[in-house]
């Protein structure tokens, strides 16, 4: 990490200003170079210890737990591939607990992740508003990257979300301040991928880190508008600049705009006042920042014209593949796919949404059941058929082989209580319909 950007410890300590670095510089610069494993957070309802390695809890998170002695990677095993749980690095969970993700809630709440691929902190948060009858809005700027977000959040099972990709300021235009909580995982200068190979030296350098802070200013304005009076904002990062974190923080509680909100279970962690930072040579991780702050403005909810519902495109049938017909759901059809959200989620939903819950697309001018409508799980099985499999077949299933079976057309593979996904049998050949991307290479454990 020695070049011209960072000179010593004396470029270090200004760029992490007044925060003050535990034990040492010298630990923190090795813990930097320090490659951690990833972390386990499961599903509500599984265990860990079916799984093919031991596991410890991860103190800062109640789902999270991280690998011992583990010979497969957490990533080889069927209930990884059966969306039992997702692997992430145990830092980025702090950011989930300052949300409360980790707990039980009654009260069904509107969340906005508003900067959410490529999806590991938004499928925990709809998990955790799954549970309430509540709403989660994902926003990726990005484009590119909404494909990989909606596989992710659909992996959970449910189908109570809406994927937007505006600029944060162009959301507040269009909706106002609706959200009972909002998490902004901002960019950052990503001093904590160094490790990883995915950041630079030059991710210290003071261009990159105003560059960065300066991005941030405008994203948490906009996070603060989308967020109710009274409501919840959590902002996080994989940086360990001040300008880029307890900075954000103090800016919007000077401004008369946030209060902060002392987390209890977390004051181990505090460096300020509602900020929370993990360290890499302390904690077994990449390093994380997170914070939490209670909105106090007077920005109110916008108020959308509602459109008619225009169905451009011939109806669908899916009773060849579904069990319900989805009359309790609404339904909408773009030229490629069609989603089934739920009849409570919010009015404006269809308006601003590039994608969600899809239940089936189109290929040329043929309509197939979508992936997504096979794993929902958390709604009741939907689909009309299934077809249990062993831990061979499953195997042979996400490798996309066929299968085979003693059925006949459309039906959801299960392994152990989870839905794979869709084969389409005849005459006694399950053909597989996985996606690529959900695919593995060579077997899994089971």
């Amino acid at each position: 990490m020695e070049d011209k950007r960072l000179n010593g410890d004396h470029d270090l300590l200004k760029m992490m200003g007044s925060i003050e670095v535990p034990e040492s510089l010298e630990a923190f610069r090795s813990g930097l170079q320090e490659r951690h494993g990833n972390a386990i957070r499961k599903r509500r309802g599984f265990s860990v210890q079916s799984l093919p390695f031991s596991c410890e809890p991860i103190p800062w998170y109640d789902l999270g737990y991280r690998p011992v002695d583990s010979i497969t990677g957490p990533t080889r095993t069927l209930a990884y591939a059966s969306g039992a749980y997702f692997v992430q690095d145990a830092g980025s969970l702090l950011a989930l607990a300052l949300c409360g993700a980790d707990k039980q809630t009654k009260n069904p709440l509107l969340v906005c992740d508003l900067c959410a691929a490529p999806g590991a902190k938004s499928s925990a948060l709809l998990e955790h508003v799954h549970q309430s009858g509540g709403f989660l809005l994902a926003n990726e700027v990005i484009g590119s990257r909404v494909a990989a977000l909606g596989s992710n959040l659909s992996r959970t099972g449910s189908n109570r979300f809406a994927i937007t990709s505006l600029d944060p300021e162009h959301l507040v235009e269009k909706i106002g301040a609706v959200f009972d909580l909002v998490l902004v995982d901002a960019p950052c200068s990503g001093q904590a991928m160094l490790s990883r190979g995915k950041q630079t030296s030059s991710s210290f350098s003071q261009q990159q880190v105003e560059h960065s802070a300066s991005r941030q200013n405008r994203i948490l304005d906009a996070a603060s508008r989308l967020t109710k009076p009274g409501g919840k904002l959590v902002y996080s990062t994989c940086t360990f600049a001040e300008a880029e974190n307890e900075d954000q923080v103090r800016r919007l509680m000077e401004q008369g705009i946030a209060e902060a909100l002392p987390q209890k279970q977390l004051e181990e962690y505090q460096t300020d006042s509602g900020c929370y930072r993990l360290w890499p040579h302390q904690h077994r991780c990449a390093g994380a920042f997170g914070s939490i702050v209670q909105i106090t403005h007077d920005e109110k909810e916008r108020s959308m014209r509602k459109k008619p519902a225009r169905q451009r495109y011939p109806k669908i049938s899916v009773d060849d593949w579904y069990s319900c017909d989805f009359a309790g759901d609404r339904l909408h059809a773009t030229k490629a796919s069609l989603f089934a959200w739920p009849e409570d989620a919010p009015e404006w939903t269809e308006m601003i949404a590039v994608h969600g819950p899809e239940i089936a697309y189109r290929t040329g001018q043929t309509w197939k059941p979508a992936h997504a409508g096979a794993i929902r799980e958390l709604t009741g099985r939907i689909s009309s058929q299934t077809c249990e499999i062993d831990a061979e077949k499953a195997n042979l299933y996400m490798q996309g082989q066929t299968l085979s079976v003693d059925i006949n057309g459309w039906a959801t593979v299960i392994y152990d209580g989870r839905p794979l996904g869709w084969i389409k049998a005849s005459q006694g050949i399950g053909k597989n319909h996985l996606p690529s991307h959900a695919r593995f290479n060579g077997d899994l454990v089971p």
